[in-house]
């Protein structure tokens, strides 16, 4: 029994636990500590962060996407999807709670907005260390992503010094297919 148990192939209540270790006189400090797996993301859901500022880059994305959107792969979530009469706030928090995958589309702006840093990304971590919520990080202008603790930890499509901006047409079009390959990926 206690074999099952710490195999984790059995959930016990805690007072058997405790039953156990003193059964078989386990000490406090003898007994591994379990953090209980937390839900993974699951749903084909996307939501993607960016600021209206960078907006072309935001449009050249959904292009890549649209296939695997018409094919019922993915649902990305882009807050051009709000309708007059929306509870807007509410329909982002929602969209955030369900994303599987989250891109952010990163530059100054994207770092100077208060509603991103402060509304958007903390559930966004969270979620990336909660659930396992995939953030993919693409640098579409220079910006201080490298120097930003709680983001440079992510390893990015395109490298931070090869901001889309800085790149020509086609460049771009390779980071934007990466992009939409690395979603298909996580999603077959």
């Amino acid at each position: 029994m206690a074999a099952i148990i710490i195999q984790g192939q059995r959930s016990v209540p805690e007072k058997r636990l405790i039953e156990l270790q003193e059964y078989f006189d386990i000490g406090d400090d003898e007994v591994p500590l379990y953090e209980k797996d937390e839900p993974k993301s699951k749903g084909n859901k996307i939501f993607i962060s960016y600021s209206h500022k960078d907006k072309p880059y935001l449009d050249r994305l959904m292009v890549h996407l649209r296939p695997l959107e018409k094919q019922g792969k993915i649902d990305p979530w882009v807050d051009t999807r709000l309708l007059a009469g929306d509870k807007w706030k509410k329909e982002i928090e929602a969209a955030l709670k369900d994303a599987r995958v989250a891109v952010l589309l990163l530059s100054a702006d994207f770092l100077a907005s208060d509603f991103i840093i402060e509304n958007e990304l903390p559930p966004l971590l969270q979620a990336a260390e909660g659930k396992g919520t995939t953030i993919i990080p693409v640098i579409v202008k220079p910006c201080r992503f490298l120097r930003e603790k709680n983001l440079c930890e992510f390893q990015t499509v395109n490298p931070p010094d090869e901001p889309l901006s800085l790149t020509d047409e086609n460049e771009r079009e390779l980071v934007y297919d990466t992009i939409a390959q690395r979603i298909e990926d996580l999603f077959d």
